[in-house]
């Protein structure tokens, strides 16, 4: 019997875990897989190793583990392989699949578009695309690849991106470039959930000397939603054609 291990990032702010909650709960009423779990990578529970054990108690021998992270990092590429091959050892009769992060796809650019919706945007206003931020080059690329994409499915020709931390732009660095313009400025977060990042944005609303609109988060826009619904069902398709698995 298939399950799916749906897997979030994990926070120590109790809003932002709800708010993963609610929205794996929604991606699940729209699958028919008998068994979906929720796991998280840290600090949440329960734990991948939890995840695990609760699906194979409900009668799994297969497992698509399916990683509710927006882009292509560590946590993908290092950590879910890592302890996945320490968890997938103590049950040789269940396979394991792991799928993909969302990714840079079509319906992730309508949900920056509907982010942008959610205010009124001035038509001088300084667009900032602001990511968590990685260590890893291919994260800028992706954010580069977004910005080139949202201003193709727009009249928007000026889009500056910017990181939380990590290696690239830092979002003071780029505020600072148009400090002497007075423009205002729109940070898009691209961040699902509520968390010490959205916080450190909202402290920046309130201390820059110029007009600062946020818009929402991606986890409260529906396309968010779509685009992981679409990764799960790429990943099931790929398995039903290739028999992949790890």
């Amino acid at each position: 019997m298939r399950a799916i291990l749906y897997v979030g990032h994990g926070t120590r702010v109790r809003e932002g875990e709800r708010q993963a909650i609610e929205f794996i709960e929604r991606v699940k009423s729209q699958m028919d897989e008998p068994i979906q779990e929720i796991a998280f990578l840290e600090i949440s529970s329960p734990s991948i190793e939890e995840g695990v054990a609760t699906c194979v108690a409900k009668g799994a021998t297969e497992i698509i583990v399916m990683p509710l992270l927006l882009l292509t990092a560590q946590h993908a590429t290092t950590d879910l392989p890592e302890i996945l091959a320490e968890v997938g050892p103590k049950y040789p009769t269940v396979t394991f699949t792991l799928g993909q992060p969302i990714g840079v796809t079509r319906t992730m650019i309508d949900a920056v578009i509907e982010q942008l919706s959610t205010q009124p945007i001035p038509k001088n206003a300084q667009l900032i695309i602001v990511g968590r931020g990685s260590s890893e080059p291919a994260i800028q690329q992706e954010f580069a690849e977004i910005a080139s994409r949202l201003k193709l499915r727009t009249a928007i020709r000026s889009i500056d991106i910017a990181f939380l931390y990590g290696s690239g732009p830092k979002i003071e660095d780029v505020l600072a470039l148009h400090q002497e313009k007075k423009e205002p400025v729109v940070l898009i977060p691209y961040l699902l959930f509520s968390g010490l990042l959205m916080k450190r944005l909202e402290r920046l609303q309130q201390t820059e000397k110029r007009e600062v609109i946020l818009t929402k988060r991606l986890g409260e826009v529906p396309s968010t939603a779509r685009a992981f619904k679409e990764a799960v069902e790429k990943k099931m398709q790929s398995i039903e054609l290739n028999g992949v698995s790890i």
